[in-house]
C-alpha cells in the first residue's frame, strides 16, 4: 500500500491544511447535488463499521485470555501462567473488609507479552508523566493478577510476588520499572481501560523496581524480572521510551466512515517488540487521529495500526513509514481478517 507523508510546517495554519479543506468543501458540494438523484437505499445498505462490537472484542478477549487457579487461602502457593509467569501469595494473605478468609479462593492471571495481544486486547504501553504529558513505554509483561471467593471481590492483605516469564539476557533491560493503571489507580478491573502511571510505594504497595534474577534451566542461563503487589489488579513492567532528537506531531487521516466511536489505531516502533502506544486523540476539526504532545521522534521507523470491526469482520490495516515533521499518514482502505492472522501479522513487525 502506498505510503503518503506531507512535510508541514505549521499543520493548522498551512496551506495544505487549508487547501484540504476546501477540496473537503468542494466535495462536499458535489455529494450533495449527486445525492439528491442517487438511490437513498444504497448508503444504508453499505456495511458500516461497528464500535460497540470492536469493544466487545476487545473485553472478550480478556475474559478469553483469563486463567483461573485454586489455592486454600490459609496456606497461599505460587500459581503458574501458560506463558510461564509466576505468582506466590502468603498464607492468610486473602481477605474482605480486612478480615482474612479461609477455604479455596480462584486466582485470576492475564499475561501479555507481544504487540499482537497487546492490540487485540487493547492493553498498548501508552504511559502518563506526573504533569500529564503521555509518551509511549516498552514493556517487559502486562499483567491482570486477582482472587475472588464465590461472588466476593477478594483484597490482598499481604504483599505477594510476581516473577515473569523466562528472559535471555541479550533481552534484559534493567531500566524497567513497575506501573499502575490510571492516575487514580483505576484499573482494578479485567475491562478498565487506563494509561500506565509508575507506582507508587507508598499508595500500592510495590517495590519501586523490579528485581532480576539469574537462572538456569534445560535450554541454558536465564533471567526473570521479580516485583511485588500490595494491590489487585493490572500491573505493568515499563520503562519510558527515551529519544533525545528532534520530535513532532503526527496525525493519521482514516477513510471519511471511521473515526474515534468505530476503530482504534495504533503506533507501533520498528525495533522495539514492547512498543506500542494508542492513537486514543481525534481531532474532529482536522478528522483525523493524533497523539498528545508532539512527542513523536522524526526519524522514527513505525508502523501505524488500524482496526475495525465491520459486520462481525475484524478489518485492518498496517503501514510502514518513517516520521517527518508534522507528519501526515494516510489510510485509504481497511481490509478483512481474522483475528488469529493479524495477530501473526502484529508480531511479525519489525
Amino acid at each position: 500500500m502506498k505510503t503518503q507523508n506531507l512535510n508541514i510546517t505549521n499543520l493548522k495554519n498551512s496551506r495544505v491544511v487549508r487547501n484540504i479543506f476546501k477540496s473537503v468543501l468542494g466535495l462536499s458540494l458535489i455529494a450533495t447535488v449527486a445525492s439528491c438523484v442517487e438511490d437513498p437505499d444504497i448508503e444504508d445498505t453499505k456495511p458500516q463499521a461497528d464500535g460497540i462490537a470492536l469493544n466487545d472484542r476487545f473485553q472478550n478477549n480478556r475474559i478469553d485470555a483469563l486463567e483461573e487457579f485454586t489455592l486454600d487461602a490459609a496456606t497461599g502457593g505460587m500459581i503458574t501462567g501458560s506463558q510461564g509467569t509466576n505468582v506466590t501469595f502468603q498464607p492468610n494473605s486473602f481477605g474482605i473488609n480486612g478480615t482474612p478468609v479461609t477455604g479455596q479462593v480462584i486466582i485470576q492471571l492475564i499475561e501479555i507479552y507481544d504487540k499482537g495481544s497487546m492490540v487485540l486486547n487493547n492493553r498498548s504501553t501508552l504511559g502518563m508523566r506526573a504533569n500529564g504529558d503521555k509518551e509511549a513505554l516498552k514493556s517487559a509483561g502486562e499483567f491482570f493478577i486477582n482472587a475472588i471467593q464465590g461472588a466476593n471481590e477478594l483484597e490482598l492483605l499481604e504483599m505477594a510476588s510476581v516473577e515473569s516469564r523466562p528472559v535471555d539476557f541479550a533481552d534484559l533491560d534493567g531500566g524497567m520499572k513497575i506501573f499502575r493503571g490510571g492516575p487514580d489507580n483505576d484499573c482494578d478491573g479485567i475491562d478498565d481501560d487506563c494509561d500506565w502511571v509508575e507506582a507508587d510505594e507508598d499508595k500500592n504497595g510495590e517495590q519501586d523496581d523490579p528485581q532480576i534474577r539469574d537462572a538456569q534451566g534445560a535450554d541454558g542461563a536465564f533471567a526473570t524480572y521479580n516485583y511485588n503487589i500490595g494491590t489487585f489488579g493490572w500491573t505493568n513492567l515499563d520503562r519510558w521510551y527515551s529519544y533525545t532528537g528532534a520530535k513532532t506531531d503526527i496525525f493519521i487521516d482514516v477513510p471519511a466512515e471511521f473515526n474515534q466511536d468505530n476503530c482504534a489505531v495504533y503506533l507501533s516502533y520498528d525495533g522495539e517488540a514492547t512498543a506500542l502506544a494508542r492513537m486514543d486523540v481525534y481531532n474532529t476539526s482536522l478528522e483525523m487521529f493524533t497523539e498528545h504532545y508532539g512527542l513523536i521522534p522524526v526519524g522514527l521507523e513505525v508502523h501505524i495500526i488500524m482496526v475495525a470491526e465491520i459486520d462481525g469482520v475484524l478489518n485492518y490495516a498496517i503501514q510502514g513509514t518513517t516520521i517527518v515533521e508534522d507528519h501526515i499518514e494516510v489510510i485509504t482502505s481497511l481490509s478483512p481478517t481474522t483475528q488469529p492472522a493479524l495477530e501473526i501479522l502484529i508480531n511479525g513487525l519489525p
